[in-house]
């Protein structure tokens, strides 16, 4: 059985929290952190009736995006996920044909993923979806918050990233 928090202790970590709060960069972070998950949520509804999670879509648009053809190192480093988590992904989306494994011409030690005809048309339907979530979304910005947002994104997510790199 669990012991319930001193109320004081909670009080005085909320104060805490409230005072950093008041610092800008972490404010941010913290609002980022929840418009992130907000979104997560509202793409995850928007796909869910293709039986395809996040990952799973996002491996077959930078494959359109990409030629067609990827390495499994290459999708994992195109959509920030775990090598292990792109091997389930590819698995999943492999037995649905919606991709397939195929040897590298270059280097006969490597795969390829390679997006299919199945897989070509799954990304053709889900498109008017996304579109359509993708200008709910973001309704509520003009066209100048929309490039700043994309603009401050791609900095924060790249400086994000080669950090993580240095640890």
């Amino acid at each position: 059985m669990s012991k319930s928090a001193d109320p004081e202790a909670v009080e005085s970590l909320a104060k805490e929290i409230k005072d950093i709060s008041k610092v800008v960069r972490f404010d941010s972070l913290i609002l980022l952190t929840y418009a992130a998950e907000a979104v997560n949520r509202f793409l995850a509804k928007s796909i869910k009736k293709y039986d395809q999670d996040q990952t799973r879509m996002n491996i077959l648009y930078l494959l359109i995006g990409k030629g067609g053809s990827l390495t499994p190192t290459s999708i994992s480093e195109g959509v920030n996920r775990s090598k292990h988590a792109i091997t389930r992904a590819i698995d999943i989306l492999e037995k649905d044909a919606l991709v397939r494994r195929e040897p590298s011409v270059d280097d006969r030690r490597s795969l390829n993923v390679v997006i299919t005809k199945q897989g070509i048309d799954l990304v053709k339907k889900t498109l008017p979806s996304l579109q359509r979530a993708s200008s709910i979304a973001t309704s509520c910005l003009t066209e100048e918050q929309i490039n700043e947002l994309k603009t401050i994104s791609n900095k924060l997510r790249k400086w994000i990233w080669s950090s993580m790199a240095e640890d």
